[in-house]
C-alpha cells in the first residue's frame, strides 16, 4: 500500500482498464494533496524543533557601570613644620636655653661650663653661648666661634681648621675652678690647691702652673719668670685644653 492506496487499485494485474487515465489523474491529485499536506506538516515540525533546540536569546539587562568616587590619598606632609622637625626648615638660631652668668661658669680640666674642648662647631654653637662665622676686619679673618656679649670680655676660644674647639681662654675674674681658683688668684693659693707643683716657663718669659685630669688640662699664667715669681703674684690668664698642655699664649690676631 502506498499512501493508503492499494497497488491493485492503481493498476490491476494482468490488464488495462478504460478508466486508467482518470484513475491516474486521481492518484496524481491525491499524491499532490498528501505531499502538500506532508510538506506543511514537515515545515511546522522543523520550525518547532528549531525553536526548542535554538531558543531565541533573551534580552538581559546590561550592567550599568557606575564610577565610584575614589578618595584622594591624604598628604603626609605637614604644613609649616615647626623649626627643628624637618620639612626643609632651616634653623638659623640655636635653641634658647637658659645661659648661666659668666661668674657661674665652672673651670674644669678640658672645659668651661658646658663648652668642652674637642666639641664640634655645631655642638658648641648649640650651647647658645656663641655667635658663629664672625668677621674680624682688623685681622682680615672670620672666626668660627665667638663668645656672645657678656662673655667675650672675659673669655676667648680657639678653633681647629674644621671649626671644632681647640682651647678656651679665661681673661676675667668671673669663671672659677671648684676650689675657687681663677684670674686674680695668688701664686701661693694656686700652689696650695695644686700641691706645690713645679713652675714651668710659659707664655713669653712668664711662669705657668699646670694640672691635668684625664685628657683635660688647666694652665695658670703668671707674668713673672719662674725664677722670679713671688707668692703674691697673681694669675693673669687661664687656659683649658684637652690632650695637650696649654700654651698660655695669645696674640692680637
Amino acid at each position: 500500500m502506498l499512501l493508503g492506496i492499494s497497488v491493485s487499485e492503481v493498476c490491476p494485474i494482468g490488464g488495462t482498464s478504460t478508466t486508467e487515465e482518470p484513475m491516474k489523474q486521481q492518484i496524481a491529485t491525491g499524491i499532490l494533496a498528501i505531499s502538500m499536506a506532508g510538506g506543511v506538516s514537515t515545515s511546522v515540525v522543523a520550525h518547532q524543533l528549531s525553536s526548542e533546540s535554538d531558543p531565541e536569546p533573551k534580552a538581559t539587562p546590561s550592567a550599568t557601570q557606575t564610577s565610584k568616587k575614589t578618595d584622594k590619598p591624604k598628604s603626609t606632609k605637614t604644613a609649616n613644620p615647626p623649626p627643628g622637625t624637618g620639612g626643609g626648615t632651616k634653623t638659623s638660631e640655636p635653641p634658647k636655653l637658659p645661659l648661666a652668668p659668666v661668674g657661674a661658669l665652672r673651670i674644669i680640666p678640658g672645659a668651661v661650663g658646658p663648652v668642652q674642648v674637642g666639641m664640634s662647631k655645631q655642638d658648641a654653637y648649640a650651647t647658645g653661648y656663641f655667635d658663629a662665622d664672625v668677621s674680624v676686619p682688623a685681622c682680615n679673618r672670620t672666626d668660627d666661634l665667638v663668645w656672645k656679649a657678656g662673655y667675650n670680655d672675659q673669655l676667648d676660644i680657639r678653633t681647629n681648621d674644621d671649626g671644632s674647639v681647640a682651647a678656651i681662654g679665661i681673661r676675667g675674674g668671673g669663671p672659677r675652678t671648684r676650689s675657687g681658683l681663677g684670674v686674680g688668684s695668688t701664686y701661693e693659693s694656686v700652689q696650695g690647691v695644686l700641691g706645690e707643683v713645679a713652675p714651668e716657663p710659659a707664655g713669653q718669659g712668664q711662669t705657668g702652673l699646670f694640672v691635668s685630669e684625664g685628657n683635660g688640662w688647666i694652665g695658670f699664667l703668671f707674668n713673672a719668670a719662674p725664677d722670679a715669681v713671688a707668692p703674691t703674684d697673681t694669675v693673669t690668664f687661664v687656659e683649658v685644653t684637652s690632650g695637650v698642655r696649654p700654651g698660655l699664649t695669645r696674640s692680637g690676631c
